[in-house]
């Protein structure tokens, strides 16, 4: 073996001995979004009698990693090396909105496939606009943006749309920290939405009644 590819080989395998030696590498940590809904003023009493099927909600292309999206400027993002989230970010997500509505008992049934069996009356989607850190000067902030709309499938109409974009303070500088606040966050934006699709819902109803009221008289 040439004297200088055999020096090079040495050199390589003892620095690569050395780092692990040292524990110079630094360990990936995971991290999930977690929560329970336990609001009683996101539960509606009774569900309607509808099924809502929830797409898998999409998300903007710079979010769309493994690595924590973490930015000091508005012009600026930045990427964790070694902190990543355990789970696609926009699955993550879905999985979780689609536990706060059934939880909620909102409507008789929640599915997130056609070929589940059940027929969908509407359908939820949705898209993540922004789930990251946000550090600015000495202060850290969770920041999570959501856009939701409900589409009437009985004629495609969108019924109810609205965008949230909420950020909350961290007190302690860490990503841990931040994940923990981000899913205060998405529970908060899901108690208001399971509100909203009530007040939506109600009105549905009520255009039936009046309908079907309409249709008797006209008899």
């Amino acid at each position: 073996m040439n004297k200088g590819l055999r020096y090079v080989r040495i050199i390589l395998c003892a620095s690569i001995m050395w780092t692990v030696d040292c524990g110079t590498l630094p360990l990936r940590q995971y991290y999930v979004l977690n929560y329970v809904s336990t609001s009683s003023a996101a539960k509606v009493n009774g569900a309607y009698p509808y099924t809502i099927r929830l797409k898998d909600l999409d998300i903007e292309e710079a979010y769309a990693r493994p690595q924590i999206v973490y930015r000091q400027t508005p012009f600026e993002l930045r990427y964790y090396v070694y902190k990543l989230w355990a789970v696609k970010p926009s699955r993550m997500v879905t999985d979780l909105v689609y536990k706060h509505l059934v939880s909620s008992n909102v409507v008789s049934h929640i599915i997130r496939r056609y070929d589940e069996g059940l027929k969908p009356d509407y359908e939820l989607a949705g898209t993540v606009e922004a789930i990251e850190e946000y550090d600015s000067d000495e202060l850290w902030f969770a920041h999570l943006a959501l856009r939701f709309s409900l589409i009437r499938l009985s004629d495609g109409r969108t019924i109810y749309t609205r965008d949230f974009d909420n950020r909350k303070q961290v007190y302690k500088y860490s990503p841990e920290a931040v994940v923990q606040e981000m899913s205060a966050i998405l529970e908060f934006i899901m108690d208001q939405t399971v509100q909203d699709l009530g007040a939506v819902f109600e009105k549905e109803k009520g255009s039936v009644q009046n309908m079907t009221a309409d249709g008797g008289k006209a008899k």
